[in-house]
């Protein structure tokens, strides 16, 4: 049985040999220099194809990954965000005497569409007043913020994203994924976003066009508005879309609010405390999804009360500390939105390997999209050989595609690490997707996965 192994693993290797030699993916129009591939066989361990695995490259999405991994090596998963809700001052003939404080804590998932779990925030903060006896609140509904340092947008994000509701950015207060749908003419918001301005311009354009800056609330539309428009947006402010719903839920409840100021008091009752939902399910949803708010949430939860950078130390330093080299890496976020990331193949492959860990069992894996059934994998590699047989995340932004992840064997287990980093290409994303398709179906013949696994047992 030893001799049929070691002569099934030499001949694997001679066959690969040629492989190594020639670049691997054959669609004109990639940049050889900025396109790496590492496709590692686990069990005999050995490199199928390798190019460029020490090249520093923009990850995209990808780097969702690394985020997810660092996370579940830093904490628990069936850890939550909590987010508390208080009530200062006495509560007297039905009257509190001070304000409704909510103590954000970057909590991305709070009245998520995507989490019904998470629904009904308003409505839980109005009950638990009415349970105290209060019909009037002489102060404010305060969103405070102080507990979420440094929320800005992270370096590299580009300015044209900004606007869309995937360029959203993690607050302190982040309310119904930090989106609205706007339209227009009529301006009308869904939720209600307070303070939004519109400044419309002239031009010639058929469509519509709508901007904004970073932190600015003004909304430049430019085009043509005959036939209407509406799309979804980024909030720049959730905090005000959290509070102004909190008061009117009060208001339907009979609770009035006065809005006015009153002095600061020492007593200070909690009188509700929203969960989030645990953090693996929130890391499964945002990788089928490929879901930047999410992400930037999962990568600030691995140092709770900090700042950014903090976070990012820590992930750093956990990947030194399990003797992965960083050469050639450079996080500046969790999302992977920013083109200021730099990740290696070599780096996302070790990282990859780490987790299959017992310690994580099959969580990590769980967490990635299934080709032709999951997310952002459910159009890859359908009706072949390999549908429901590779797991991967992809990542995408322009001129650069991105996938990580393993190849399964029948029951499931990872077999080999799969690596695609495309930076610069000039082909059509779908030509290179389809020759990244075509190499894997070249390599991996599933009848012959299932003899080698005999062969081995």
């Amino acid at each position: 049985m030893r001799l049929s192994r070691f002569l099934i693993a030499v001949a694997l290797m001679l066959c690969t040999a040629l492989r190594l030699v020639a670049f691997p993916l054959k669609v004109a129009g990639i940049d050889t220099m900025r396109t790496a591939v590492w496709i590692h066989d686990l069990r005999w361990g050995y490199d199928l194809v390798n190019a460029n695995l020490d090249k520093s490259l923009i990850p995209a999405s990808v780097m969702k990954t690394v985020t997810c991994a660092s996370l579940l090596n830093l904490a628990d998963s069936e850890e939550r965000f909590l987010t508390v809700v208080s009530a200062t001052g006495e509560v007297s003939d039905s009257v509190l005497n001070g304000n409704i404080v909510v103590k954000t804590v970057g909590d991305p998932t709070i009245e998520s569409q995507y989490f019904d779990e998470t629904k009904g925030f308003a409505d839980s903060i109005a009950a638990s007043l009415l349970r105290l006896g209060v019909r009037r609140v002489k102060g404010d509904v305060i969103i405070d913020e102080s507990r979420f340092p440094d929320a800005t947008t992270p370096p590299g994000w580009m300015a044209e994203d900004i606007p869309w509701y995937y360029g959203a950015r993690l607050q302190g207060a982040n309310f119904r994924d930090n989106r609205f749908r706007l339209t227009l003419p009529s301006k009308k918001t869904v939720p209600e976003v307070p303070d939004l301005k519109f400044q419309f311009v002239k031009s010639k354009r058929r469509g519509v066009k709508v901007d904004r800056k970073d932190g600015s609330e003004t909304m430049v539309v430019s085009g043509n508005m005959r036939r209407g428009f509406s799309e979804t947006f980024s909030m720049p402010y959730p905090c005000k879309a959290m509070r102004a719903e909190i008061l009117a839920v009060l208001g339907e409840a009979g609770i009035i609010v006065d809005n006015g100021t009153v002095k600061d008091s020492c007593d200070e009752t909690d009188i509700y405390v929203h969960r989030s939902p645990r953090f693996g399910d929130i890391m499964q949803s945002l990788m089928f999804r490929s879901d930047n708010l999410m992400a930037e949430g999962m990568l600030r939860a691995i140092a709770p009360g900090g700042t950014r950078r903090q976070a990012i130390e820590e992930v750093q330093a956990v990947w030194s500390m399990l003797g992965i080299s960083a050469h050639g890496v450079n996080i500046v976020d969790g999302s992977g939105l920013s083109r200021d990331n730099r990740l290696t193949a070599r780096f996302l492959g070790e990282v990859s390997r780490h987790m299959l860990a017992e310690e994580f069992g099959n969580e990590y894996i769980s967490l990635l999209p299934l080709a032709g059934y999951d997310g952002t994998m459910k159009s890859f590699l359908v009706d072949t050989p390999l549908e429901g047989r590779v797991a991967m995340k992809t990542g995408s932004m322009k001129g650069v595609q991105s996938y990580s992840g393993y190849l399964l064997d029948s029951e499931g287990k990872p077999t080999h690490l799969l690596v695609f980093m495309a930076n610069g290409f000039r082909c059509s994303r779908a030509a290179l997707k389809n020759d990244i398709q075509r190499l894997l179906l070249e390599l991996f013949d599933v009848s012959l996965q299932g003899n080698l696994q005999e062969s081995k047992e």
